[in-house]
């Protein structure tokens, strides 16, 4: 993982944002391209109003886009979604640099205890804070350098937050009104829920390594079948960083939503199994089935807060969209060459709100 990766990746899901640059220091990564022609960390991808957007932080925030991806798609497709979110990159990093400029206009500065909280919510994430400390230090991150990227995601937001005017929040009506006339929304499948151990392996591992991480996977299914706890073990040893942070958990899914080899396996398993090693594209993978539900269409009151939260980030995003174009509108914007933006932009700054299913 690029140097201060992991810890964009966390700013990324903390501040719930895709403008999470994570300072400008130049990533320790591969180098940026265009096409399949390599081009230097400093090539200008965009000015500001005469603020410069490099090549290197594009390729950090893109690294981050793509880890958050990875934890959802194949690498063979994700490779294919390289360029709609290099795109998407580009439009986030200029955003992110209106909304900057503006919190500074207005003064906006979060306290001390604002990005303490902050700070507390990342350690929140790890097994221990001795774990995010080791973490830190391997990705060559200072507690400084955090607090100054916390810091300005927090001006962003609290930019924004002065944008959503008061009282505007859905009202029981409007959710009632959107159930009743989304009913297909809420028609839920069969679905399980299940948790996993992901051991990765990928093309460039010879047949020696992967059966040295079959081994190891081999030897986690052991201590489960000795009563080791499996969330434990997930948390310290799945390479999957987004599920095993919270021992492994992937929550309800229903057919088609996972890879056709790991989906097989888990609609098999009763609740409490843990199945045998699950060989997918991802790598090596120990799944345990901790739920199920039967088909139907899921109650009002069970997807009411789920419903209220979508509509009201929908009415969000509105507001979001129209303030960053207005500071468009009155920015003078550069694009460097091969980075001019193919189709209008993105203007939300919050990952698009999906309907409620």
């Amino acid at each position: 993982m690029m140097k201060k990766g992991l810890i964009c990746l966390m700013l990324f899901f903390a501040a719930g944002w895709i403008i999470s640059g994570c300072g400008d220091k130049e990533p320790e990564s591969t180098t940026p391209t265009v096409g399949a022609t390599a081009i230097a960390p400093d090539t200008m991808v965009a000015k500001v109003n005469g603020k410069e957007i490099n090549a290197a932080m594009l390729n950090q925030q893109l690294n981050v886009m793509m880890q958050q991806y990875a934890q959802q798609v194949p690498p063979d497709q994700l490779s294919k979604l390289k360029p709609m979110l290099r795109q998407q990159a580009v439009a986030a990093l200029v955003n992110q640099e209106l909304l900057l400029e503006e919190a500074d206009k207005e003064g906006l500065t979060p306290s001390k205890e604002e990005v303490d909280a902050e700070i507390d919510k990342i350690i929140a994430q790890f097994p221990s804070r001795e774990k995010f400390d080791a973490q830190l230090a391997q990705a060559g991150v200072t507690t400084d350098d955090l607090r100054s990227d916390l810091n300005r995601n927090l001006k962003i937001r609290m930019l924004i937050d002065k944008q959503i005017p008061e009282g505007g929040e859905v009202t029981d009506q409007e959710v009632e009104t959107f159930y009743t006339e989304n009913t297909e929304q809420f028609e839920q499948p069969e679905q399980v829920e299940a948790s996993h151990i992901l051991i990765k392996f990928g093309p460039e591992d010879t047949e020696e390594q992967k059966a040295e991480k079959r081994e190891k996977l081999a030897e986690i299914k052991k201590q489960i079948d000795e009563g080791a706890d499996f969330s434990e073990l997930a948390t310290a040893n799945s390479d999957d960083v987004g599920s095993a942070a919270q021992g492994g958990d992937l929550g309800y899914f229903g057919r088609g939503r996972m890879i056709p080899a790991f989906e097989e396996v888990a609609f098999t398993l009763g609740t409490g199994e843990v199945s045998d090693i699950v060989e997918t594209t991802f790598g090596y993978h120990l799944i345990k089935v901790t739920g199920h539900r039967d088909a139907g269409v899921v109650p009002l009151e069970e997807v009411k807060e789920q419903v209220t939260l979508y509509l009201n980030n929908q009415k969000q995003q509105k507001v979001i969209g129209e303030y960053i174009q207005k500071l468009r509108e009155s920015a003078v914007i550069e694009y460097g060459q091969d980075f001019q933006p193919k189709a209008p932009p993105s203007m939300g700054q919050f990952p698009p709100a999906q309907p409620p299913k």
